[in-house]
């Protein structure tokens, strides 16, 4: 127990922290028992017997009744639960647990408790943490001032930028090419990939280029910043960019007009991006290119080996084209790293105190790191100089089946900052490669962050609810039909006046008033 206090008070002078861990364990002498939700996906083990949660009893002497609902039958079950108002438990615990919209509606109907008072008394890691990053706090304060959930935080393993273009480098060599840096100079190595058999087998296979329509990091609207924003979509898909503190729906720019146009005349309609596309959904994407012979050119993606390690040597990035003026743009985002939900306490629970202790403990920089990667002798090594590394997959599991089986792993609620990686625990070797690619090929031409997570009030919410999902479903189905068959021009001028229709000021209206509430201007 010495060992474990000494560590944790390293760790949080090695984050700079501004107070001082005065947490003491066990949280108390006679064991306590919380009956909580948690949402699992597929690949997460028991939580019973995940060892993540085996040495926080050991250490809190707090037991947790996990109500385990699978991740297909999650959100219908908690909607249920939530309408009903009944046998709520005492906590939910994750991050996906619980919607922003969820915290902001129940928790003025006081299913969930205010947390604010509880922080500040009871929970001196996110205290610290809250004081270090104003930001943080402003992301899981609600409009009424209240603090219903504690949040997620993981900064610093692959950066902020999510979509990348990896090109395959030994076509390019073998067809004595370059790596193209303009749009024109791209649709010329695609051309030459679909007319040349770069791959060698005597067959026209190639796909020239690769994407997954509307698929976040995977989608092609990162060469939207070739004519002036970005158009990588983030999670929610809601296409709004920052630019210096304005909120723009980009999908109503004349930049965004020409990418469609552009793209069409020069990529689509000349068969050297997939039609498919459109249509595949992401098990599917990630299964291309796993032949005996590469037959994929340039893909996007959110990491090199989305496609799977097969051919991954082959592949190298592609910074983002310059549009025809000369000029390019790329997006990023917080919200890949952050979300305002990561526990929640109910009106159910006899003793929040003891509960906001538990889940603050999850904040401690010891504990937020075994939480998403994995325990400390399972799937981290002590290095025994204040540091972590990674230990060995087990022959036959992937990364994520490895630590999703004793951990929680990327849905706790947990805080690891920029920071800690690299200072405290280094990067695994696929994270350092994603790190290594935003830095080098995409962070000078990160110009435009996506609008990053916030608690929206019910009015906003219950407004939005009647417009967004029209504004957005026409503008995807707009976007689809424009860049796989043209028109963009001829269409341009009723597109605009169906989304003004549609709510569209006021659509852009909510998230400025909300952005530079929470945020200021």
């Amino acid at each position: 127990m010495k060992r474990l206090v000494c560590l944790l008070l390293t760790l949080v002078l090695v984050l700079g922290s501004v107070s001082a861990l005065a947490t003491s364990y066990p949280l108390t002498e006679e064991k306590a028992e919380f009956r909580l939700i948690i949402r699992v996906r597929p690949l997460h083990g028991n939580p019973d017997e995940m060892e993540l949660f085996k040495r926080m009893e050991e250490l809190t002497n707090v037991h947790i009744v996990w109500d385990q609902i699978p991740q297909a039958e999650y959100d219908e079950q908690k909607n249920l639960l939530l309408g009903a108002g009944q046998d709520l438990p005492e906590g939910f615990f994750g991050k996906f647990s619980l919607s922003a919209s969820d915290l902001v509606t129940y928790g003025s109907q006081g299913y969930f408790l205010p947390l604010n008072d509880l922080i500040d008394q009871y929970a001196p890691n996110l205290k610290a943490l809250f004081e270090a990053h104003p930001e943080i706090k402003a992301m899981v304060t609600a409009p009424d001032g209240n603090i219903y959930s504690t949040p997620y935080v993981q900064q610093g393993e692959d950066g902020t930028i999510a979509s990348n273009m990896m090109i395959n480098v030994k076509w390019l060599e073998k067809l004595g090419l370059e790596k193209p840096t303009t749009m024109e100079e791209l649709k010329t190595v695609l051309t030459a990939f679909r007319d040349q058999d770069p791959n060698g087998n005597g067959l026209q296979d190639e796909i020239p280029m690769t994407f997954k329509f509307n698929g976040s990091q995977r989608d092609i609207g990162g060469l939207f910043g070739a004519f002036g924003y970005p158009d990588t979509m983030t999670d929610d898909g809601h296409h709004l960019v920052l630019d210096d503190g304005k909120v723009v729906f980009v999908p109503a720019t004349e930049g965004y007009k020409e990418a469609c146009k552009y793209l069409y005349e020069n990529f689509f309609s000349q068969g050297l991006i997939d039609m498919e596309g459109f249509t595949m959904d992401k098990k599917t994407y990630n299964a291309q290119n796993q032949g005996e012979i590469a037959n994929i050119g340039v893909f996007m993606c959110w990491n090199s080996f989305d496609l799977g390690t097969v051919h991954e040597a082959e592949y190298e990035p592609l910074s983002p084209m310059l549009g025809p003026n000369g000029t390019t743009s790329w997006g990023w985002t917080t919200s890949n790293n952050m979300m305002s939900t990561g526990f929640t306490i109910t009106k159910e629970c006899k003793n929040p105190e003891l509960l906001m202790q538990w889940v603050d403990t999850f904040y401690d920089p010891y504990w937020s790191m075994q939480c998403d990667l994995g325990p400390v002798g399972i799937n981290l090594i002590d290095n025994g100089d204040g540091t972590y590394g990674y230990a060995e997959v087990p022959e036959g599991m992937s990364y994520d089946e490895f630590r999703y089986m004793e951990a929680f792993a990327s849905d706790g609620p947990i805080a690891l900052t920029s920071d800690y990686f690299n200072t405290v625990i280094t990067r695994s070797p696929g994270h350092q490669a994603k790190y290594d690619r935003n830095e080098n090929y995409y962070r000078q031409y990160a110009i435009y962050e996506y609008v990053p997570s916030m608690l929206m009030s019910e009015e906003d919410n219950d407004a939005l609810s009647l417009i967004q999902t029209d504004i957005l479903s026409y503008t995807n189905e707009m976007r689809a039909k424009w860049l796989a068959y043209g028109g963009v021009e001829e269409e341009w001028d009723a597109y605009i006046q169906r989304l003004e229709s549609m709510g569209l000021a006021e659509y852009v209206d909510i998230y400025q008033n909300a952005y530079t509430a929470a945020y200021g201007n």
